[in-house]
């Protein structure tokens, strides 16, 4: 087990205002965290974990504010690891 933290990218770009508003704030309640000011870069962070379950936590995740949310074309891409995510 370890500390697993990742950073997700969405592309949301068929979606309308409203519906990018419920996505992003299904997220922040998993304890998901905007990057910077970068609108649909996010970083989240898991102790003690195995990476397959931090893995499909992602994937819930998403699936989850997309559901929310009414999106539904919603690619993503997420990098996994132990180092911390950076922003500048």
């Amino acid at each position: 087990m370890a500390a697993y933290k990742a950073l997700l990218t969405v592309d949301l770009s068929g979606a309308n205002t409203a519906q990018k508003a419920v996505f992003y704030e299904s997220l922040k309640i998993e304890t998901w965290q905007r990057l910077g000011q970068m609108e649909s870069v996010w970083r989240c962070s898991w102790n003690d974990t195995e990476y397959d379950t931090a893995v499909e936590a992602i994937k819930a995740d998403v699936n989850k504010a997309a559901l929310a949310a009414s999106i539904q074309r919603y690619p993503y891409a997420f990098q996994l690891g132990t180092n911390i995510v950076k922003s500048f």
